[in-house]
């Protein structure tokens, strides 16, 4: 049975982070997927390679300058993930906790037992062969408020730990005057303290042709695996940011910035989509099967697989079907916002799954007399004939027990399903089985022996008598959709909380290609029944 528990796809917030902190506390405990975030910013990365391999005995502060939202914070936690950089722990001090009050003339003594604790602490743990450590001076960004007295004490006991460690400390500083001060603090001890080329690093983000990666990544890691797409974004959003980022000055090129100008973008489609669907009196989800001997194969291409989440489950996966867009014909009708709408909203959601061959044939069977079928089971069954059906898979029995283990079942009756193929024990028999009989029927409808509708009204009734005791979903064969005219789905399902449109494509063509051809031409007919009757805008530009 369908859950139905409401829910409002719209309302689902998009979750982007504007600070590094926010990163943190959204992943909690899963610190090892920040490496799934990371994009290589060499020019920066080989300036701390250069300063870690001149650390032979004694080790260095360096100070990190760049501009607030610049990226600095996750710059430096994805030290610790690259191989080829030879940090193996990164060990932040908050430096605002250190002492209750903000300016205690403790806080920099503080800070160096601090720094020598996490020292001792490393090399009690590590021999020094597995990697450096980098110890993070955070929240500490100037020294103005601090007595000079006791700034420099503190920059002499911290020269005489880096004269015996072989540490790196990063010190974050966000303010040109801030670094300048800091350095002129520290100038009695700059021909040790600091690395003689590299006292500091002027960081100023990652490549801008980075930032649409790593807002998608971004999107997907923060928000349970789902893409852009899910949030009404498409690639040609990303880029067109870019490009007007291209046209600001560097200083204003902020990765942060740009994560704030996704988000704003996706608030803005979220209202007018939110506008539109208040005159929908129930979503509609359309499902495109296929039932050919290789489909489970061929669908997985198309469709998102995450069992965990039930209601994404087989759900059409937007850049499968958009590589079969660009440059040809279906360019023009299939713009990147309409194609985003036509997948994944509360006006229209897709699916594309696979009916197994062996199932398919065996609801044909069960039902083919109660469906009108012009065929007699002695043809049916005949050894030497056209079909061959098994005698034993004419019972509604069996139908029904084979019915309830296909994805369709499981799927309407909220059940997840582990995809895989099915290599072993009876399934391979039954599959090699129901090749010839799939294969006649096939030759009937393209010949227009028999109507496919018939086929459509075999399967209706198996999937009545599997869902016999579930009251809360009704199914019809060849009806019109209630409120979208002209469109007549194959079998049409009906739940408390939305509408499901069975859509079923006969044919051997197993190729990738015949599949988005067929779901891109038939949702093409959904999505023009839609804009028809709830006036979209003809070039998706809001």
């Amino acid at each position: 049975m369908i859950e139905e528990k409401k829910s409002n796809k719209e309302n689902i917030g998009l979750f982007l982070p504007f600070t590094y902190e926010d990163i943190i506390k959204k992943i909690g405990e899963k610190k090892s997927r920040l490496p799934d975030l990371i994009v290589p910013v060499t020019e920066f990365e080989e300036q701390i390679i250069q300063v870690l391999a001149d650390m032979k005995y004694n080790g260095y502060l360096l100070f990190l300058y760049g501009v607030s939202g610049v990226g600095k914070s996750t710059f430096i936690s994805s030290l610790q993930f690259q191989r080829h950089i030879p940090i193996s722990q990164i060990a932040p001090i908050d430096a605002s906790k250190l002492v209750a009050e903000i300016n205690s003339p403790l806080k920099l003594q503080e800070l160096i037992k601090a720094i020598k604790s996490e020292i001792n602490k490393f090399f009690s743990e590590h021999n020094g062969d597995d990697g450096q450590l980098c110890i993070v001076i955070d929240y500490l960004e100037n020294l103005s408020d601090e007595d000079q007295n006791n700034v420099r004490a503190f920059f002499r006991d911290l020269n005489s730990l880096l004269r015996k460690s072989s540490v790196l400390i990063i010190w974050p500083v966000t303010v040109q005057k801030d670094l300048d001060n800091m350095q002129n603090l520290a100038k009695n001890y700059s021909s040790t303290i600091f690395h003689r080329r590299l006292p500091y690093i002027n960081f100023t983000g990652p490549p801008l042709n980075e930032y649409a990666n790593i807002a998608k990544k971004t999107i997907m890691l923060l928000n349970d695996g789902k893409s852009c797409y899910e949030f009404q974004l498409n690639d040609s959003d990303f880029e067109k940011l870019k490009n007007d980022y291209e046209n600001k000055p560097t200083e204003k090129r902020l990765i942060r910035d740009y994560l704030k100008d996704i988000k704003n973008l996706w608030e803005e489609r979220t209202r007018y989509v939110s506008e539109l669907i208040k005159s929908i009196p129930k979503p509609t989800e359309v499902w495109f099967i296929f039932s050919y001997p290789k489909a489970e194969d061929v669908i997985a291409r198309f469709a998102k697989q995450t069992p965990e989440i039930i209601e994404e489950m087989w759900n059409a996966d937007y850049k499968s079907l958009f590589a079969y867009i660009g440059n040809n014909q279906r360019e023009a009708t299939w713009k990147p916002q309409r194609l985003t709408l036509a997948l994944s909203t509360y006006l229209l959601t897709t699916k594309i799954m696979y009916l197994p061959t062996n199932a398919f044939v065996s609801c044909i069977a069960g039902y083919f007399q109660e469906a009108n079928i012009p065929i007699e089971r002695p043809e049916l069954i005949d050894k030497c004939g056209n079909y061959r059906i098994h005698p034993s898979w004419f019972g509604k029995k069996r139908v029904e027990n084979t019915l309830k283990t296909t994805p369709l079942f499981l799927q309407l009756s909220n059940i997840p399903t582990r995809p895989g193929f099915r290599s072993s024990g009876a399934v391979p028999t039954a599959l090699t089985n129901a090749q010839q009989p799939f294969e006649q029927f096939n030759k009937d409808i393209s010949s227009k022996k028999i109507s496919d509708q018939r086929f459509n009204h075999a399967i209706c009734l198996a999937l009545k008598d599997a869902f016999k005791d579930d009251l809360q979903l009704t199914f019809k064969h060849e009806v019109p959709h209630p409120f979208l005219r002209n469109i007549k789905p194959d079998i049409l399902i009906e739940s408390e909380r939305k509408l499901i449109c069975l859509e079923f494509c006969y044919t051997n063509n197993n190729t990738p290609g015949y599949v988005a051809d067929y779901v891109l031409r038939k949702l093409d007919k959904y999505m023009k029944q839609i804009e028809d009757n709830f006036g979209l805008p003809d070039d998706f530009s809001w």
